[in-house]
Parts: C-alpha cells; structure tokens; sequence
C-alpha cells in the first residue's frame, strides 16, 4: 500500500513537472515552430543550393550551316569566362551561404529575445493577478465590514461609500488584470505553438547575467555586419576577374568534307578592351566594401554602448530590487497590519485607512516593476551574447 502511495505521488509530481513551461522551454518550442525560424532556415539552405550554380556555364551553341554550299556541317561553340572567375564566383556564393547562416541566427536571436520577454511579461501579469485578487479579498471584507459599521450607527454615509468605490475600483483591476494575464499567455502560445503552457516559473528576480561580459564579436547582429563585409570583399575580387579574358572552343567544318578533322575546331579569346567599364566595376564594388566596413563598425560601436546602458540599468534595478526586499517589502506588510488593527480598534477612520493601504500596496507594485525591470536587463544581455 505504501509502494502505491508512493509512486502515485511520484506520478503526480512528474504529471505536475511535465505541464510546466519554463523560458527555455518556450524557446526551444518557437525555434522547431514559428514561421520566422523556419524562413531563415529555408534561406540558409537556399544559398547553400546556390553555390553549384557558381560555374554558371553558358548553354553551347549547336549550329547547321552550309559553309561551300555544298553540304550541311553541324557545329557546336562554348563559350567561358577565364577560370580565375569561376573560382571567385565560388568564394562569393560561399560567402553568401555563411551571410545567410548568420541571418538565421539573427532572427532566431531576435525570435529568443520577444519569447524571453513575453515569458517575462506573462510571470508578471500572472504575478500582478496574485495581489490584485489578494487585494480585492481584504477589499470586499472592507465594504462588507463598512456596511454592517454603517448599519450600527459606528460610521457616516460618506466612509462607507469610500470604503464601497475603493473595493469597487480594486474589483475592476483585478479583472483588467486577468485579462491582460489571459492575453500574455496567449501571445506566448503564438510564438511557442504550444497547445497548452501549464505552469510558468514564478516570478523571481533573476540577477544571473550580472556577472556576464557578452563578447561583442558573438553577437549575432555584429557578426552578421561583419560577414556582409566578407561578401563584399569577394565581390571586389570578383569584379578585378571580371577584366580577365574569356574564351570560346568550338568544332566546325569550314572547308570541303575530306577537311582532316585537326582543321575543324576553331578558338577565340575576348579581349579586355573596354577597360572604363571593368574599372567602375571595380571601383563601385570597392565602395560597396568600404560602406560594408563602415556600418559592421558603427554596429559594433552601438552594441558597445547598449551594453554599458543595460549593465548600468541591471546594477540600478538589482539595488533596487534589494532595497525593496530588505526593507520597503517589509515595511509595506507591517503598514497594512496595522492599519488593520487600528481600523479593527476603531483609531483611524476610512479615508487614512484606505489611504495608507494604497501606499502599502503601491509598493508591493513598484517591487513588481523593479524585478520586470531586472529580469529584462537580463534577458537583454543574453540578447547581446547571442543567447
């Protein structure tokens, strides 16, 4: 009987675990399901195709002339750039295909960051519906208490409709706040594709990244700038091949039928002479490459800099979060239970009661605030590494 107990506890709690979503879970979830992940990866994959086209050989030519008037002759040409643009037509779809792998990890970047913060948003409203029913509980006994005072002669007409319109007013953001709860899951199950969430985590401040020194060069966006330029740069080289000779072989007989087969292939190689042309080529691929040097740098300098602005902004919120831990959270709990033994006793009446309940509970709100604002610096900073 006890092994039975046993393992029907250890199945609820593993039922219990397994209905729980946790952030990295949820983003797991939207990197298998959402359009944005799967586009980048079809992209990717198209570049990769991409690079067989590289040899790029024109059609050959199939020819039916009569040279003497004679007889008919069948002929073929192929034509073909010098080899060294082969080459660098390969080193440019290569340089495209990483390009395109680093825009995937962009947006699948991008896409943990809005399911990192729709988690967060989705704790904190969960979070905020906890205190506004604990809220709306106390207030409902207020009005109720209020009623029978004002019913016994103890209160005016003016303290037990104050005491009404508050427990009314608290009713109302309670609702308000299940609804804006009920949406944050439900964009969250957009993004993860998932048909049900069950638990999510609890809302804690989480100070993990504090220590976290991201590595610019691994940011995704920053590698993306710096990957373009190496495009850029293969198609500076590409553009200099341009201005290399082409070639065409081809067979065909000219002459009479008895012609020895050595004297009817023919051969030709293009020459360069238009040089004005290949040299803008050249000079407006080099521009290209310069512009790309340009904004990889200015992304790399915005990226240093949003990082110290959220490194700074997480040390704010984190002296925050302990100030509101260490002293306002528990002054807030100490204002409310004595207000309420001195509103039980008669000692104060509903208007500084009520009052000092707002103040109580505005910093219950504003603890709420500081740790979204925390656990947002945190997710921030894994943005910037690329996590």
């Amino acid at each position: 009987m006890k092994l039975l107990i046993k393992i029907l506890i250890f199945g609820l709690s593993a039922s219990s675990a397994w209905a729980q979503t946790t952030p990295d879970s949820a983003v797991q979830a939207a990197l298998q399901s959402h359009p944005t992940a799967k586009a980048a990866a079809f992209e990717a994959q198209a570049k990769k195709y991409a690079e067989k086209t590289a040899l790029n050989l024109p059609n050959p030519e199939v020819n039916v002339e009569s040279p003497t008037g004679e007889f008919y002759a069948v002929g073929v040409l192929q034509s073909f750039e010098f080899p060294t643009v082969y080459t660098r037509q390969k080193q440019v779809a290569k340089a495209e295909t990483a390009l395109a792998q680093a825009g995937q990890r962009v947006s699948e970047n991008d896409l943990r960051y809005t399911v990192r913060v729709l988690y967060l948003e989705a704790q904190v409203a969960e979070y905020q519906v906890r205190q506004w029913q604990q809220r709306d509980s106390l207030y409902q006994q207020l009005a109720a208490t209020a009623a029978r005072q004002f019913t016994g002669g103890e209160i005016d007409f003016l303290q037990k409709t104050l005491a009404e319109n508050e427990a009314g007013k608290v009713r109302q953001e309670r609702l308000a706040a299940e609804q804006v709860a009920a949406v944050a899951r439900q964009q969250l199950m957009v993004y993860t594709g998932l048909a049900d969430l069950g638990n999510l985590l609890p809302l804690n401040p989480d100070s993990s990244g504090m220590g976290m020194q991201p590595v610019l060069q691994a940011n995704p966006t920053v590698a993306y700038g710096q990957q373009v330029v190496q495009v850029a740069e293969k198609q500076v080289d590409l553009a200099k091949s341009r201005a290399l000779p082409n070639f065409s072989l081809g067979y065909l007989n000219q002459g009479l039928q008895s012609t020895p087969i050595d004297y009817r292939f023919r051969a030709s190689v293009g020459i360069p002479l238009w040089f004005g042309q290949y040299r803008a080529g050249r000079q407006a691929a080099e521009s290209e490459a310069q512009a790309a040097q340009s904004r990889a740098q200015a992304q790399a300098q915005a990226a240093a800099i949003q990082l110290q602005q959220i490194q700074t902004g997480a040390a704010t919120a984190l002296t925050r979060v302990r100030y509101s831990q260490n002293e306002a959270l528990p002054r807030s709990r100490s204002l409310i239970a004595t207000a309420l033994r001195m509103r039980e006793a008669g000692q104060v009446d509903y208007v500084t009661f009520l009052r000092t309940l707002d103040e109580a509970y505005a910093i219950q709100r504003d603890y709420t605030e500081q740790v979204q604002a925390l656990n947002n610096a945190n997710i921030q900073l894994l943005y910037l590494a690329g996590q």
